[in-house]
């Protein structure tokens, strides 16, 4: 199996002003491709510490090696430089990466500064990457190491990962799209927490087996991921019988997973709990709306995040205040004043009331207490109250949530999503 090493340029990801969002990303991809990460480190932006970490990954020798940051047109942004030291080789500047930046510029409206003229310059003998801002990134192959430099800005890698990377290491490595050929499933839960999803696959053998079993906790669920073990002495590129062995353990223990987790699991690979509920929407032809007050929003902006959302997505009332529960939802008034804004009654009320409001076939609501303050003993912090109205019922549920403010509000939004999920894929027969 080939192996990987990260380096990350960045003093603000030393100083933990950045969270390093790169690393998961590149390191999930990789792991999609068969590519396994054995190293990943952060250097500040000093020419001669992204140098010396170049220099002792290259001793290493692994068949990858990626860059991330320091390619923009500022004092601090040496990667380049580094790079170039470290093989050995002189900085060029290439006239089609100049002409690219100036059309780039030009379209922007912007004049392009002096300082941008650095970033037309590469390494030699280096291949560039088309930028996606003003950024090249570059490859080149040094000792039968192949190292690529992708700029910072999350954005901008991950589109020109996708975009040009991914094609470049498929056939560098000889590598199948998709994650069949890196011998990978990933499944996504929601519902139950890490603990309980290890609770009932404890019969698995997690480590030491024919596939490896993962997880990691979200926001929107647990993430579990399965990966096929190669037998150790296996070869670096397995034949085709391999492969297809191989394949059928991973088939099977997705099953052994399905089995066991039930409708808990709503998507696999890259798919999001607005996703499945998305595709649940248009496949049905029903229609949604929201009622939001804890949330302030954040449900509808999680069903809007697809593009095409408008056709199952009529819209969304953010009624923060008790005033607006009245009159854009037509909560009644005693009822707020017996019940409180965080109870199941008014949950309903506020999705019926979207409801008639929007004709929507779908009404989802939340209210609660998100924190840090207003909690008391009755109605604790991170107490949520989300509802689901359709022709013909309401539903509320009632759930405590751990965590601060942001935590506690896109746990709720998540949780709603999951129940408009769960009413779709079991439908109620029509009230006679």
């Amino acid at each position: 199996m080939a192996q990987a090493e990260l380096i990350f340029t960045g003093d603000e990801l030393l100083r933990g002003e950045v969270i390093n969002t790169n690393q998961s990303f590149l390191a999930e991809a990789l792991l999609l491709l068969g590519i396994e990460s054995t190293r990943a480190l952060c250097v500040p932006d000093g020419r001669a510490e992204i140098a010396s970490a170049i220099r002792d990954s290259l001793a290493r020798r692994p068949d990858l090696l990626l860059l991330s940051g320091g390619l923009g047109p500022t004092p601090d942004d040496l990667t380049r430089e580094a790079v170039a030291d470290a093989l050995g080789r002189r900085l060029e500047q290439r006239e089609e990466l100049l002409r690219v930046l100036e059309s780039r510029f030009a379209h922007f409206g912007r004049p392009m500064e002096d300082s941008n003229l650095k970033q037309a310059t590469i390494p030699r003998g280096s291949q560039a990457l088309e930028p996606v801002g003003t950024a090249p990134g570059f490859y080149v192959e040094q000792e039968g190491v192949l190292l690529i430099a992708l700029p910072g800005p999350p954005a901008e890698l991950r589109r020109m990962w996708s975009e040009q990377v991914d094609p470049l290491l498929r056939g560098r490595f000889a590598l199948r799209a998709g994650e069949d050929h890196g011998l990978v499933r990933r499944l996504r839960v929601f519902g139950l927490g890490e603990s309980s999803v290890a609770e009932r696959l404890r019969d698995l053998d997690w480590r030491e087996g024919p596939v490896t079993v993962g997880t990691r906790s979200n926001a929107d669920g647990v993430l579990i991921v399965l990966r096929s073990r190669q037998e150790a002495g296996g070869r670096q590129t397995p034949d085709e019988e391999e492969t297809s062995a191989r394949r059928r353990g991973l088939e099977e223990a997705e099953r052994a997973v399905r089995e066991r987790l039930g409708s808990h699991v709503y998507g696999t690979g890259d798919e999001s709990l607005s996703d499945a509920v998305a595709e649940l929407l248009l496949k049905q032809r029903s229609t949604v709306a929201t009622a939001e007050s804890c949330t302030g929003g954040l449900l509808g902006k999680l069903l809007t995040d697809r593009p095409g959302s408008s056709e199952y997505y009529l819209g969304g009332v953010v009624s923060y205040s008790n005033q607006l529960k009245e009159s854009l939802l037509a909560v009644d008034a005693a009822l707020l004043r017996e019940k409180g804004a965080v109870s199941p009654e008014v949950a309903a009320a506020m999705a019926r009331g979207a409801q008639s409001r929007t004709g929507a076939d779908f009404t989802l609501s939340t209210t609660g207490v998100a924190g840090p303050g207003g909690g008391s003993e009755e109605k604790p912090v991170g107490l949520v109250y989300v509802g689901l109205a359709s022709a013909d019922e309401v539903e509320v549920k009632e759930l405590r949530f751990p965590g601060d403010r942001g935590a506690i509000r896109i746990r709720a939004a998540n949780s709603a999503l999951d129940l408009l999920r769960r009413r779709l894929l079991s439908p109620r027969r029509p009230r006679s």
